[in-house]
């Protein structure tokens, strides 16, 4: 899991009403919520090979209902160590509440290609289900 504090759709998460920020520990722990079902959120950074890098941004931004679609047509992309592209998740432990930023590996850095993207509800569930088991 990854500290959601130093993540880079972290200030634009952190401006959502619906989610709660509370600092612990002199500020180095940081406890973030889903207010609406009072669900902690937990950060995911995923990494893939450069020939996953049209499928994931995909499955990522697609609507809902085509999540599904999309799964049994290309399958779910393998994760890849040191991947050439990245997915940054933010996610509700009860799955209504995402956030996904999309980004690539260039200069040595990843730089943000698309995102942030929120969703809720059920919308969010369907969109992690292609990254989150």
């Amino acid at each position: 899991m990854e500290n959601i504090s130093k993540m880079e759709m972290a200030k634009a998460l952190f401006e959502k009403p619906y989610i709660k920020v509370e600092k612990k520990f002199f500020g180095f722990i940081t406890n973030v919520t889903y207010t609406p079902t009072n669900s902690p959120v937990v950060g995911l950074c995923l990494d893939y090979a450069l020939a996953d890098g049209e499928k994931v941004k995909q499955l990522a931004f697609a609507a809902p209902g085509e999540v599904v679609t999309l799964i049994k047509k290309d399958g779910k992309p393998e994760t890849s160590p040191n991947g050439h592209w990245r997915l940054s998740l933010c996610y509700s432990k009860d799955r209504k509440f995402a956030a996904l930023c999309f980004s690539e590996f260039v200069g040595f850095e990843y730089k943000t290609i698309e995102g942030p993207r929120f969703l809720e509800g059920d919308d969010a569930g369907k969109n992690l289900q292609a990254f989150v088991k």
